[in-house]
């Protein structure tokens, strides 16, 4: 018969054997049309390889316009070249939080940049690099109407520049929140408006026209909403997308819908983010590749990387794979940007700047993409049921000639208990190079009354699960 509901995201309930389904290293594809096979199917998480190279660690920033991009990586400003290269701009400071930029156009000609509570400039046309003298902090940066907008998190000030010129700021021009109690963390423009996030609530300024401060608040008023992660939120597709804080609670993430944020986190998402020691580290990311449109959350401290598909509206999960620990960490790939026709990335955790694509089948330093599917469980009434053959039906013969992945294997393990322990890996050929026919089955898998089959795969070819067969009795009583 065919397994019910193969494909799908991750969703590991309170009590797992409620649902302990977890899609690692793949995403879901919505056949549109109704002749297709399947209705759903698993393709790959992107992989990457090296663009250019570094001479400092842990990537913090990365931005592109118009083919001119900048990466703020470890203590050091570079800009990333067309010809694979990098050149050193300058020393930045360095705190544990992300870098941003922002540019004010060709007519202003400037790249601002924030890094350790401090600002920096880089002419677009010369790649002159000087530090910027603020008024005050500087926790993050943006722009808006050729305006550089400065958020300093300690003091809950937005500080703003003269027009088309980020060397100077006056410092009686500012504004300090004023119909909240909860002091401003975060900042994002979006379109023409600037959100401004506190603890418990936030805001949405716009440009009236007056002088001399030309920004004032949104007759929307206070938005119930705060956020937790200042460097959360991002403009996904034009929508607000971040990791929220109200008076009662945190850890939801939300989607704006106008000046309304509504839920995008699964009951499972949130049950997973409660389990974390930390999540006010969290840093958001989005690209869209294929159609579809991510939004990428990762938490540095738990390890962890969630993955929200705007597109089919599902979770699912994005780790890097360690084999000298057996075991996942928080996706390595972040800090997007699009350039030279590329998506480009930056490694977290070392020197390289990387281009990720769906047809590249290795992660960051050469390592391999453990990818696993765990279905959903099976049961009938807790009745025993033997499980005679499974097979996964999936594109086979995607072997490469020689080396790593010329026979590639799929392992199988199950539990019987729900989904909270499994048993022995059983291994299965995906087909040699041109070997399109072959199946992978198994065979006497035993019998059980609340099973749960996981597979995962390791070899570097491009994986594609369209459906699953599996062949059951019922116990003769």
């Amino acid at each position: 018969m065919k397994f019910p509901n193969v494909i799908g995201g991750s969703y590991v309930s309170q009590s797992p054997i409620a649902d302990c389904e977890r899609t690692i290293n793949w995403y879901v594809e919505i056949m549109e049309v109704p002749g297709a096979k399947a209705k759903a199917v698993l393709y790959p998480a992107p992989g990457v390889r090296q663009f250019a190279l570094t001479t400092a660690q842990n990537g913090r920033g990365l931005f592109a316009q118009n083919d001119f991009v900048l990466a703020g990586i470890g203590p050091k400003l570079f800009k990333v070249n067309k010809n694979f290269t990098t050149t050193e701009l300058g020393t930045i400071a360095v705190d544990e939080h992300p870098v941003t930029i922002c540019t004010n156009g060709e007519k202003g000609g400037q790249a601002f940049i924030t890094s350790g509570t401090k600002g920096y400039l880089v002419n677009m046309d010369t790649s002159a690099f000087s530090e910027v003298t603020m008024p005050g902090g500087a926790s993050m940066g943006a722009m808006l109407d050729t305006y550089f907008l400065a958020l300093d998190a300690k003091t809950s000030t937005l500080y703003l520049s003269d027009l088309n010129h980020g060397e100077t700021w006056d410092p009686t021009m500012y504004t300090q929140r004023g119909i909240a109690p909860d002091p401003w963390i975060s900042m994002a423009v979006n379109y023409r408006e600037i959100w401004l996030f506190g603890t418990e609530s936030s805001e949405v300024w716009v440009n009236v026209g007056n002088f001399p401060f030309p920004f004032a608040p949104h007759p929307s008023g206070l938005i119930p909403y705060g956020i937790v992660a200042p460097f959360s939120v991002k403009s996904v597709a034009g929508t607000l997308v971040w990791l929220s804080r109200t008076k009662n609670g945190s850890g939801q993430v939300v989607a704006a819908q106008g000046y309304t944020p509504s839920p995008i986190s699964t009951h499972a998402v949130m049950n997973a983010i409660s389990l974390y020691d930390r999540i006010d580290d969290a840093i958001g990311d989005t690209f869209q590749m294929l159609g579809h449109t991510f939004y990428v959350l990762t938490f540095p401290s738990a390890g962890h990387t969630w993955v929200y598909d705007f597109t089919t509206k599902i979770w699912v999960e994005w780790l890097t794979w360690l084999p000298n620990i057996n075991d996942y960490i928080a996706w390595r790939p972040l800090h997007h940007a699009y350039a030279f026709d590329r998506h480009l990335v930056l490694d977290r955790s070392a020197q390289n700047v990387y281009e990720t694509s769906n047809e590249l089948t290795t992660d960051v330093d050469g390592h391999l993409i453990r990818r696993e599917r765990r279905f959903p469980g099976i049961t009938d009434e807790l009745k025993r049921t033997f499980y005679d053959e499974l097979t996964l039906y999936l594109e086979m013969g995607l072997g490469h000639p020689l080396g790593q992945g010329s026979d590639p294997k799929i392992a199988l393990r199950h539990s019987d208990d729900g989904g909270k322990t499994f048993g022995n890996e059983r291994w299965c050929s995906a087909g040699k190079g041109g070997q399109y026919k072959e199946t992978a089955t198994w065979y006497r898998l035993g019998s059980g009354r609340d099973r749960v089959f996981e597979i995962s795969v390791t070899d570097p070819i491009p994986w594609r699960i369209i459906d699953a067969f599996v062949t059951v009795r019922k116990a003769q009583h």
